[in-house]
């Protein structure tokens, strides 16, 4: 490599500097090379360009050194030169808020210079640093291209720790995706973090703070409620023996029920119990009693598939079941829910003082 004793600033350099003490941003552009010859009379502090400017680079990577210094990465390279050359000059370039873009600082080889070859003839692609001055300046930054981009030993060494220490940090966040059940605040947080406290509070991290999880529908599966007490439009639960009540279960015949205790009035009754059904006198509608409401059974089904009703014995005449003999003289009977029947009827009716109740079985 060309022996160059270090960068001097140009006049108009140390001008920027002393402006970019005051709070100017120093902002360096590129990198121009040259193969000029500097008589003994050349004062390098006066140069506004190069001698004799051969090849301009962009600027790679800048770093501030921190001993008063910036260090300028460029990548010297052949691609597209046409004409060889000595490489004696390096001139670093930046812009002046007054002047524009303006030569900063130069150096100088002589006749320690390299031969850059053209293009074609022998491919040249190096990573180069230089430091200039920059003394206190607070706001240095620098025109990076990303046309060309080589890295060095260290670079890779950097960038290797770098996703070391993201690789270490991700595997613990994931360690704790799960939530965390302990009494006091886990240590490695991240927004939505989960934590389970000691009186057994779902909370969450938001990014600051740890808050409640709401879990007013956490029993719900879209919207519907779990519970252990048949109602409509909720989800059956099993009891602690693993089985879910019979009273949640559909009733596939009338025989399903056992017992039934059978009203036949145009009021609900009072006080049902279980499996209790009752007909009203005013809809014609047959009901059971599941324990905390009254479930309407569509019976007319259950009637269409007696034999009875098929034999022409049966009929449902304005919403009523009635029963014949003879088919010509119809009378009222009432549908039933169960083995065993007790009929509890309203004969305030003296007309009707006698109730049939017809158990069909489908």
């Amino acid at each position: 490599m060309a022996d160059f004793r270090g960068t001097i600033l140009t006049q108009r350099g140390r001008n920027l500097l002393a402006k970019a003490q005051t709070g100017v941003t120093l902002t360096f552009t590129k990198i121009k090379l040259g193969d000029g010859l500097w008589s003994t009379s050349t004062d390098s502090t006066q140069l506004n360009d190069l001698v004799s400017p051969k090849l301009n680079l962009p600027i790679q990577g800048i770093s501030v050194v921190g001993d008063g210094t910036v260090r300028l990465r460029f990548v010297l390279t052949n691609t597209g030169l046409s004409q060889g050359f000595f490489m004696r000059e390096i001139g670093i370039y930046a812009q002046d808020p007054d002047l524009g873009e303006i030569l900063y600082a130069v150096a100088y080889a002589g006749d320690r210079a390299d031969f850059i070859p053209s293009d074609g003839v022998t491919k040249v692609e190096n990573v180069v640093d230089i430091y200039t001055v920059i003394a206190n300046a607070q706001n240095v930054t620098a025109v990076i291209s990303d046309t060309v981009v080589l890295a060095t030993k260290k670079d890779i060494e950097e960038l290797a720790q770098s996703l070391n220490n993201t690789a270490s940090t991700l595997s613990n966040q994931i360690s704790t995706v799960k939530p965390e059940f302990q009494s006091t605040p886990p240590s490695l947080v991240y927004s939505g973090k989960l934590w389970v406290d000691a009186s057994d509070f779902l909370r969450y991290y938001d990014g600051s703070n740890w808050k409640n999880v709401k879990a007013s529908f956490a029993d719900t599966v879209d919207g519907f409620h779990a519970s252990l007490t048949p109602a409509p439009n909720v989800i059956p639960v099993s009891n602690d023996q693993s089985v879910i009540p019979q009273d949640f279960l559909p009733l596939f015949t009338p025989l399903s029920v056992p017992y039934s205790q059978l009203y036949i009035q145009s009021t609900a009754p009072t006080s049902p119990k279980l499996y209790d059904s009752w007909y009203n006198t005013n809809t014609n509608e047959l009901s059971y009693w599941n324990g905390s409401a009254w479930i309407k059974v569509d019976w007319t089904k259950w009637v269409q598939n007696d034999i009875w009703y098929r034999l022409g014995k049966l009929r449902i005449s304005n919403g009523q079941l009635q029963i014949s003999n003879d088919g010509t003289n119809w009378y009222q009977v009432f549908p039933v829910l169960g083995r065993t029947v007790e009929v509890i009827a309203d004969d305030t009716n003296s007309a009707d003082n006698f109730k049939i109740a017809y158990l069909t079985v489908g």
